[in-house]
């Protein structure tokens, strides 16, 4: 296994991790996942910033205990940044200003496949794919946007699948 992969499923196994002990204490999760008790369970109290530019989406302060959200960013994007910045507190990422370029760029990927896991997870989003096959419809159900859906199920070799089943047609190049 190469070393992209390897990151790559330890991301995945640390959301898998952080999602069963939640469970284990909270009880069974269904979706869409409650990002907002997930940061309290850890200590973090979410912010809604109004006054910040667009293309600001998030940030954590850990001395703090504090998750800022761009208030006006859509529902579903919001929720993703949250679960990307707890990805970051989960995988023990350092501070941007102590990385170079390239770290923040390989440790944001991390967060968003951690991220993606929490929100998504694969377990559950295979348990509701034996009653619906709609990619609109597990967004819905998700709480979360069509495109991160689909990239979910493509992650998991799901979507040809999906595709051939529902006879959806979908653009995914650039």
């Amino acid at each position: 296994m190469n070393k992209v992969k390897k990151r790559t499923q330890l991301c995945i196994s640390v959301a898998q991790e952080f999602l069963e002990s939640y469970a284990s204490h909270q009880g069974r999760l269904t979706p869409p996942i409650p990002v907002s008790d997930l940061a309290s369970w850890l200590g973090f109290q979410v912010v809604y910033l109004s006054l910040v530019e667009d293309e600001f989406s998030a940030l954590v302060s850990t001395r703090e205990k504090l998750i800022g959200i761009n208030s006006r960013h859509h529902r579903r994007r919001q929720r993703f940044s949250i679960c990307h910045e707890l990805a970051h507190i989960l995988l023990n990422h350092p501070p941007e200003s102590r990385c170079s370029r390239k770290e923040i760029d390989l440790y944001n990927a991390e967060a968003d496949e951690c991220a993606a896991e929490i929100l998504m997870p694969a377990n559950l989003l295979k348990e509701w794919l034996q009653q619906t096959q709609s990619i609109s419809e597990l967004a819905r159900i998700f709480d979360v946007s069509e495109e991160a859906m689909t990239r979910k199920l493509i992650n998991l070799g799901l979507l040809g699948r999906l595709v051939r089943d529902t006879q959806v047609g979908w653009d995914i190049g650039g």
